[in-house]
């Protein structure tokens, strides 16, 4: 595309960002481990029932092949280009790679992500109207999947009430808004506009979020949300099988409270910190629904072995290799 620049993937701020991991990781790994002590941690490891990992793989499977089917499906959205599973998977991966060492809230593997709906062809508003949907409506479900938890919990007494009613006031308050923003009646007077600064992103914004609605509305559009499902129910997988090979069996409900708080961690905009956050914090909501925390602490090492380290080789070497290829081949989609 002519205008486009290619991303500037510096390996030195890679490289950085993957030995900051390393001492983030290390670090909550002896702070907690000195807080349950180490025989304890050494005890768990040694009743370990390591065939359950092989689940942790299965799982995060399943994340990288419902996000690229996401990605996908919001792509041919509404006449938008069909592009091949093969060239979602990297971008996938890439945007995954880039988001783990460049954190900052998740913005390097978004502006990686929209660089690439570019690349295809899209126009510049266009572009970011997907990017959006494409991540509203991931996180949309993300949602659903912790109310339903909540709910549950909160009936059941299995997730504390302090971290289940902010998932039953937030999630609807937010519908709620949205809905009322994208309704036939008001969405002209937001989607409307010449200005630039905060009227042009809010413009944006609710252009996405009426994309979003309207791809709810059709069948095809559907489709995004049920590859977001997979995304979801695969980490929510790997997260239960970690658990499992450590001797501890977790319900739906304690689980999904327990993993969606912690996931909350991850959007804090903090680069290279990230994956430190998300993985202390869910030790915590692990232990906060009952699991003892050495139990916590070696479940969520084991998982996000699986949910970060492994995928981060892949994930560098699809970014680099993206920026370096031709634009790959697209037609328009019916759907």
């Amino acid at each position: 595309m002519n205008g486009l620049t290619t991303p500037d993937i510096e390996a030195r701020s890679l490289l950085l960002g993957a030995l900051t991991a390393v001492v983030v990781a290390v670090v909550m790994v002896l702070s907690i481990g000195r807080l349950t002590g180490f025989a304890e941690l050494t005890s768990t490891l040694d009743d370990a029932q390591w065939q359950w990992l092989v689940l942790c793989a299965v799982g995060q499977i399943a994340v990288f092949a419902g996000y690229a089917g996401t990605f996908r499906r919001a792509v041919a959205f509404d006449s938008g280009p069909d592009v091949s599973s093969r060239f979602a998977l990297r971008v996938a991966l890439a945007g995954f790679g880039l988001t783990q060492l460049v954190a900052a809230g998740g913005a390097a593997g978004l502006a990686f992500t929209y660089w690439a709906l570019r690349w295809i062809g899209l126009e510049r508003r266009d572009a970011l109207v997907r990017l959006i949907g494409l991540n509203t409506a991931v996180y949309l479900v993300f949602a659903a999947i912790a109310w339903i938890g909540a709910v549950l919990g909160l009936v059941s007494g299995e997730v504390p009430a302090s971290m289940a009613i902010p998932w039953l006031i937030a999630v609807p308050v937010i519908v709620i808004v949205a809905a009322w923003f994208t309704a036939e009646d008001h969405i002209g007077r937001w989607t409307t506009t010449t200005e630039r600064g905060f009227r042009q992103a809010l413009s944006i914004g609710v252009a996405a979020a009426a994309w979003v609605r309207r791809a709810l509305g059709m069948t095809s559009g559907r489709t995004i949300l049920s590859h977001a499902m997979l995304y979801w129910f695969g980490d929510l997988l790997s997260l239960w099988a970690a658990l499992q090979a450590f001797g501890v069996s977790l319900g739906p409900a304690p689980l999904i409270g327990a993993y969606a708080t912690g996931y909350l961690a991850q959007i804090i905009p903090i680069p290279f910190l990230a994956t430190g956050g998300v993985d202390t914090a869910t030790t915590l909501t692990l232990t906060a629904v009952g699991v003892p925390v050495e139990v916590a602490l070696l479940a969520v090492v084991a998982h996000r072995i699986f949910a970060f380290w492994l995928p981060i080789g892949p994930g560098l070497w699809s970014a680099a290799a993206l920026s370096r290829q031709g634009q790959p081949t697209t037609r328009t989609s019916s759907r």
